[in-house]
């Protein structure tokens, strides 16, 4: 008589394979002999059960817990109770094709392919059995090989609409980068022409307010009408003049960096240029202009050059009272090119000297038109690796100083 507790196991393991597609169809009593093959195996947390590469040599049913199955740390799928694993090895003993490990406390039963065998040779029901499930794991396998190949196209369409929206922003940015360099060049000709300009108006404009000054100061052999005109023709001249500078302070202050285009020059012949421009402005205040250079060779931008030279010396006739001196003197000091402008107007104390280049200063102290003063003469000297510094007294002068590198080649 077999035991209730073994009847009471054998009970289960029928229910249990009734309900599995490779053993439905069998008979009880064929069943039966397959339970009575199976073996109850306990398996502990994270305990590998087999692994990719093993010789395959049983078919495993879960009770309880659960497994998966994977290749290295890439999991491929999770199984639970119920769930069938490596039914291939009851047929052939071929290599596992993933490693199986239990994800916490598992019970297995366990049918060995030499058992089954056995079984199979005397039952053709539990061959057709094993092959239904072979042919459903095989029609599933081609069913994710479906999946695969729909995926794979569907990222490879991916990848070709990415790699042609990189093509179309590479193209975008060198489009980008070629308009940014044509701006670049327009705003460098702007700054340019803006300067030229500048230069150019504020030679005459400069001689004319000094003549329009100079008639204002012999006001006494004017009739009221001739003073009226004189007075228009200052204001209007002022009025040019702020528009001048407000012109060349706004191009200043929105461009950052200066375009230059530097060249071995005499700044002997800079100075003598710059001079000559203000001849008549020196002539209608009666300053008298010295002269005293020596032919020295820097490497600068002309006419940066000429606009700092120009700026100062415009600077120092605008502040000199009439019949005073202004001196300019070009010399060697050490391995610099050293220019001098001295004048002999109001000159600044020694707290304005320091604030003198500072952005939106004004020369000398000037309170009556908006300009970024000395500032935009420290900014092109600064450019082109040179120095400027002031000295000053009040009311005896001021003495303003550029120093650039004598050329290498002048220096040998």
């Amino acid at each position: 008589m077999i035991p209730s507790s073994e009847t009471d196991e054998l009970a289960r393991r029928l229910a249990l394979l009734q309900q599995m597609d490779v053993f439905r169809d069998l008979p009880e009593d064929t069943l039966a002999e397959i339970c009575r093959v199976m073996a109850e195996e306990h398996k502990v947390k994270e305990e590998v059960i087999f692994r990719k590469g093993d010789v395959g040599n049983a078919m495993y049913i879960i009770i309880s817990g659960s497994v998966r199955v994977h290749v290295g740390d890439h999991v491929l799928t999770r199984l639970g109770p119920g769930k069938v694993f490596g039914e291939y090895a009851l047929l052939d003993s071929l290599e596992r094709s993933a490693s199986i490990t239990s994800e916490d406390e598992t019970v297995l039963y366990r049918l060995d392919r030499q058992e089954f065998s056995k079984l199979m040779e005397s039952s053709i029901r539990v061959m057709q059995g094993v092959i239904k499930l072979v042919l459903k794991r095989i029609r599933e396998m081609n069913e994710l090989e479906r999946k695969l190949a729909q995926s794979y196209l569907k990222i490879q369409k991916q990848n070709q609409e990415i790699e042609l929206q990189n093509k179309n922003i590479h193209h975008q940015k060198n489009e980008l980068e070629i308009k940014n360099e044509q701006l670049l060049r327009l705003n460098e000709e702007k700054s340019h022409l803006i300067n030229v300009l500048a230069h150019d108006l504020r030679n005459p404009l400069t001689s004319s307010l000094c003549l329009a000054d100079l008639i204002r100061s012999q006001s006494e052999n004017l009739n009221r009408d001739q003073i009226r005109s004189v007075e228009v023709i200052d204001n209007s001249l002022r009025k040019i003049n702020r528009i001048i500078n407000q012109i060349v302070d706004i191009n200043e202050i929105a461009t950052p960096n200066i375009a230059l285009k530097p060249q071995r020059v005499n700044l002997a012949v800079i100075i003598q240029e710059a001079a000559s421009l203000y001849a008549s402005a020196v002539a209608s205040k009666n300053i008298v202009l010295n002269l005293s250079t020596e032919d020295l060779y820097v490497v600068v931008d002309p006419n940066y050059a000429s606009l700092i030279i120009e700026n100062l010396l415009s600077n120092a006739i605008k502040f000199s009272p009439s019949g005073k001196n202004i001196r300019i003197k070009l010399h060697r000091c050490n391995k610099m090119a050293r220019i001098e402008i001295q004048d002999e107007g109001p000159g600044i104390n020694e707290q304005d000297v320091l604030k003198l280049f500072g952005k939106y200063q004004k020369p000398y102290g000037e309170a009556s038109e908006e300009s970024l003063g000395f500032s935009i003469v420290m900014k092109y000297v600064k450019a082109m690796n040179g120095k400027v510094w002031c000295t000053s007294q009040a009311g005896k002068g001021s003495t303003l100083f550029v120093e650039f590198a004598i050329s290498s080649v002048e220096m040998q």
